[in-house]
């Protein structure tokens, strides 16, 4: 366990016991905000060039020229509507810099539930033991994220999600070993 136990005490009911915790690691938060800021600046960037430059080509086109060649009227309108396309593509692509960091930076698994809580110690997400369906690992190769699935949950719109955690396989583990579905249930 990395998270101290004492920082769970006051959420845990009466009889329940802490299994696993963990908090999320601060090199793997770095790292995904380094690749974040690198790829929105890079094909934000490349988007805007390309904005500018066939908005250039638009205008161009719309001058003189364009009503004496047949050709040129009709590519007219695909330089307007590539450029405004690229400079969508540029504008979301510098909004990703301001992505709001995720509000879960303490996770635990208790003998009924899954917890999870923000910087001050404040109760951020939950998950009854009762309800994990499933339990996948995904995003990083060496260091995935994992995602507990709801049961009656076939949209996966309410995921319990434990992110940038040292050993996350290990928690995967946990999870799946104290939540597991008696063989009656998972057959059905």
């Amino acid at each position: 366990m990395t998270a101290s136990v004492d920082l769970w005490a006051r959420h845990l009911q009466p009889g329940e016991i802490l299994v696993w915790s963990a908090s999320t690691s601060s090199d793997l938060l770095r790292a995904t905000r380094r690749r974040r800021i690198a790829v929105a600046l890079i094909s934000g960037t490349a988007a805007a060039v390309l904005a500018v430059f066939l908005g250039l080509r638009f205008i161009e086109s719309v001058g003189g020229y364009a009503t004496a060649n047949i050709g040129a009227s009709i590519v007219t309108p695909i330089f307007g509507a590539f450029s405004l396309a690229m400079a969508v593509l540029a504008y979301g692509s510098f909004r990703r810099l301001a992505a709001k960091p995720q509000k879960a930076q303490h996770y635990a698994a208790t003998t009924t539930r899954l917890l999870a809580l923000d910087a001050a110690g404040s109760v951020v997400g939950e998950m009854q033991g009762a309800d994990v369906g499933g339990v996948i690992a995904g995003g990083r190769p060496q260091t995935p994220d994992i995602y507990v699935l709801r049961r009656d949950d076939p949209r996966e719109e309410h995921v319990f999600a434990l992110e940038h955690i040292d050993r996350p396989l290990e928690a995967k583990a946990i999870i799946e070993e104290t939540f597991a579905q008696p063989p009656s249930e998972a057959s059905e």
